[in-house]
């Protein structure tokens, strides 16, 4: 399971408009994916992580609450 769906399972309202990807969409939760181990302290699955959350009325998940769900 992608990070991308573990926090759409985790918050049922965020939808595919919510994300940024370089520039595309213009979404409030960027996701990247550096194809190397993330930074230390960001919220991962694999190498995709949060990289950045702004989000106006979630927060943004842990990495335990990620962790959490599973397939």
């Amino acid at each position: 399971m992608t990070l991308s769906d573990k926090i759409k399972t985790l918050y049922d309202t965020i939808t595919d408009s919510d994300f940024t990807a370089d520039g595309v969409n213009n979404g409030s939760i960027l996701l990247r994916n550096d194809s190397k181990t993330p930074p230390d302290g960001k919220v991962k699955v694999g190498n995709d992580y949060i990289d950045s959350w702004n989000h106006p009325t979630l927060a943004q998940p842990t990495q335990a609450q990620i962790d959490a769900i599973t397939e």
